[in-house]
C-alpha cells in the first residue's frame, strides 16, 4: 500500500511542483482513498495509482468543468 502511495505522489510531483508539507497532507489523504478503493481489492497497483493521481488532481487543482462529476 506504502509503494503505490509513494508512487502516486512521486508521479503527481513530476507533474506539479509541491513543496514538503503539501507533500504530507496529501500523502495523508491519498492514503486513506486509497484504502477506501482497496477494501474490495479489486483494483491492481496500475489502477490504484490512476484513480489516486486523478485525486490528487481535483483535490489540488479542483473539478473539471468539462465533466459532470456522473
Amino acid at each position: 500500500m506504502n509503494d503505490v502511495v509513494d508512487r502516486i505522489l512521486l508521479n503527481y510531483q513530476l507533474m506539479r511542483n509541491m513543496d514538503a508539507d503539501r507533500v504530507e497532507a496529501s500523502r495523508e489523504k491519498i492514503a486513506a482513498y486509497i484504502a477506501k478503493l482497496n477494501i474490495a481489492r479489486q483494483f491492481n497497483a496500475h489502477q490504484l495509482t490512476m484513480y489516486g493521481l486523478a485525486y490528487l488532481k481535483e483535490l489540488h487543482e479542483g473539478r473539471d468543468t468539462r465533466f459532470s462529476g456522473c
